[in-house]
């Protein structure tokens, strides 16, 4: 199963676990305040109608009494006519609250018995005003007391139900709640072991093989070259990140070493074969070439001044010169001679190549720009073959630069990608430039856009530059110039 997998499930899990214990405690709130609603709704109304029968029922007590006492005075059957209806009131609200058998059972012996108290009580009056007090004490003293004891008693259970309805209530509230928390405890106890459990996968199965690749990357990024921004970094997937980057910088650098490597393995295959070649051709080309030299001096010799062959005798002359240069690179394509490596100060080799090719430049009116870095080294060259590198580069720019063109020279110390000390020449010129197809072709042997050109000039030179430890680069060519690299060893560096 993938990591992210793995991650997304365990989160997953916490998340359900919250949702169900949100529902749950979300439930057990609900119940308990239907449980609370219930009791206050129903129960307690029930308590206030007990409470209030029975405060009804005692208020009627000794009003009939009174009335007989006070000789028929009107006022106590107009309080007691007052308090018979708040009663029957009550014991209607009474009917209404009561939800259980036990309860509705109650409040149909209570009203049969009130009937029963009332009538007696109507009676006790009647005989009074009838003249008949001794019946009417007799009434009171034993039915009415007797009917008055049952309705109060049947009060007391009435209320003594309802307290017991309310307790079993409570009791039952009390056993959900218990039952609720033991509920959301055992969520919570399960979510705190899954969230252990999502611990130790994090640690065991993430943040401690993370910390090992952040170890095995500082150890092997480039042999500890590389640091990590803040020292001893605390974000370990930030350090990964950070080596990584730099291997992978890295491994670009070495792909990008090989893949010059192999081009230069490639190139030295085929400049082997070619040099051979060239060397086979240049050696059986010589010979006839010298024994037609030396055939036209007999004949210039001959016919002397003559006009009519003058022209002739210079034509093929010329054409035997151009032959002999171009032998003359093949075989400096062949046999190379040693390098002479000396401590060489960069300025007035430029100088003397300037003196060579001025004439060139003066007669397309080329303007030349010279900008030498200030306190350059000294440079670990053959003075001889490096002039030869300037010469090439500088007889390219002036074919390839219009009249009225510009040259820049630009000489300034520099690191290779190596970290060695060089001193880099650019020759920038603003003509027409080299078309982008043919760039990765320029210092390919025989390689040439020129029509009299033998496409040696610059393999030559780039030849000579590595054979320095150096390089020759082409490193922009638009429509509106090219420029050329020619790095260079520092003697410092090279000595050391």
């Amino acid at each position: 199963m993938k990591l992210s997998t793995k991650i997304t499930l365990l989160v997953a899990g916490v998340l359900a676990l919250a949702v169900v214990i949100s529902m749950v405690a979300v439930f057990s709130t609900r119940q308990l305040g239907r449980l609370m609603e219930g009791m206050v709704t129903e129960n307690l109304s029930s308590i206030k109608a007990a409470e209030e029968l029975e405060i009804a029922l005692l208020e009627q007590r000794g009003f009939v009494s009174y009335y007989i006492l006070d000789q028929g005075n009107q006022l106590w059957l107009e309080e007691l006519e007052s308090k018979r209806q708040s009663f029957e009131q009550w014991l209607v609200r009474a009917s209404q609250t009561a939800h259980s058998p036990e309860e509705e059972e109650l409040i149909r012996s209570l009203e049969a018995v009130y009937r029963r108290y009332d009538e007696q009580r109507n009676q006790a009056i009647t005989f009074y005003q009838q003249g008949h007090s001794e019946a009417a004490n007799q009434l009171l003293l034993h039915e009415m007391k007797s009917l008055y004891n049952q309705a109060y008693d049947l009060c007391e259970a009435f209320l003594a139900t309802n307290e017991r309805i309310i307790s079993a209530a409570i009791e039952e509230g009390r056993a959900q709640i218990w039952q609720r928390t033991l509920l959301v405890g055992a969520s919570v106890g399960f979510a705190a072991l899954f969230s252990l459990g999502l611990l130790w996968f994090f640690f065991h199965g993430i943040l401690t093989p993370l910390q090992q690749m952040a170890r095995e990357a500082r150890t092997f990024s480039a042999d500890n070259r590389a640091a990590a921004p803040g020292g001893s970094p605390q974000d370990e997937l930030r350090e990964v990140g950070f080596y990584l980057k730099t291997l992978m910088s890295d491994v670009s650098e070495t792909r990008t070493s090989l893949e010059h490597s192999r081009n230069q393995l490639l190139q030295a295959e085929k400049l082997a074969s070619v040099g051979k070649l060239a060397a086979s051709v240049a050696h059986e080309i010589r010979n006839p070439l010298t024994s037609l030299k030396m055939r036209l001096y007999s004949l210039r010799q001959a016919f002397g001044t003559d006009p009519l062959h003058s022209d002739d005798f210079q034509v093929v002359s010329d054409e035997i010169s151009r032959l002999e240069r171009i032998i003359r690179s093949f075989l400096e394509f062949s046999r190379p001679p040693e390098l002479q490596l000396q401590p060489q100060p960069l300025a007035p080799l430029l100088d003397r190549t300037l003196d060579l090719c001025g004439h060139r430049l003066f007669e397309k009116d080329l303007a030349l720009t010279r900008q030498d870095g200030a306190g350059l080294p000294e440079v670990l060259a053959d003075a001889d073959q490096l002039k030869q590198v300037f010469i090439n580069l500088l007889n390219n720019a002036s074919e390839a630069l219009p009249e009225g063109g510009q040259l820049l020279i630009s000489s300034a110390p520099k690191q290779d990608p190596e970290g060695r000390a060089m001193v880099v020449v650019r020759f920038a010129d603003n003509g027409p430039g080299i078309p982008p197809e043919l760039q990765a072709h320029v210092f390919e042997p025989f390689f040439t856009t020129k029509d009299e050109g033998t496409g040696l000039g610059l393999c030559i030179a780039a030849r000579i530059m590595a054979r320095h430890q150096g390089r020759l680069v082409l490193e922009s060519s638009t429509a509106r110039g090219s420029t050329f690299a020619v790095w260079i060893p520092v003697a410092r560096e090279r000595e050391g």
